[in-house]
């Protein structure tokens, strides 16, 4: 798995990085720091899932220990699929954030938004973990240092520059604080088959 999953971060991380450089001081584009702004979402994703898997790595392992109820649910193949899966939705949400006459896109920019809100949710989970495991969280580095800062600047930025309004920014967190349970309801129901299997 750890190949597979260095492959397709390099790939994500490569394109995130090109199209950023390709796309700065275009016209039809927000100004440069907008641009490098929302591409910060893909990249940070990027490395934190590096960290968890790669380098120290041992998520798989950590995970399973904050949440035994869902071991056998956290195969190499889950992590996979959620892991990459997210990080194509990360830069496909970015490359939707742009109208192409020098603004944001309505939704674009909300769903980019929410996918920011989820990974600071993400941090104070790896954070919270760390402290009910006594055990470093793989992803807890990334989290502290660059989800949550990210997500302040993130916020504000676009809250004080008028992109968006304060009800969006709470709608979407609402919108991001939902999917950790989507994520949860999977895990039981593919353990739910599992033991069924198992019965059968």
């Amino acid at each position: 798995m750890k190949r597979n999953m260095g492959f397709v971060i390099i790939l994500i991380e490569t394109a995130s990085i090109g199209c950023l450089l390709f796309l700065m001081g275009r016209a039809g584009l927000p100004k440069i720091f907008d641009v490098f702004l929302v591409f910060c979402l893909p990249i940070t994703f990027g490395l934190h899932v590096f960290e968890e898997f790669i380098f120290p790595g041992g998520g798989i392992e950590w995970f399973a220990l904050y949440h035994p109820e869902y071991t056998s649910a956290y195969t190499p193949s889950y992590f996979f699929k959620v892991n990459v899966i997210a990080l194509v939705l990360s830069i496909l949400t970015t490359l939707g954030t742009f109208d192409f006459s020098g603004g944001f896109t309505f939704f674009g920019i909300r769903a980019w938004i929410a996918f920011l809100a989820f990974q600071a949710i993400n941090a104070i989970f790896h954070l919270r973990g760390s402290i009910v495991t006594r055990r470093w969280s793989p992803g807890l580095g990334t989290g502290i240092l660059l989800y949550l800062p990210l997500t302040i600047v993130g916020f504000t930025y676009l809250l004080r520059t008028g992109v968006v309004d304060m009800i969006s920014v709470v709608i979407c967190i609402a919108v991001a604080s939902c999917i950790q349970p989507v994520l949860d309801a999977i895990k039981k129901s593919s353990i739910q088959k599992q033991n069924s299997a198992i019965r059968s």
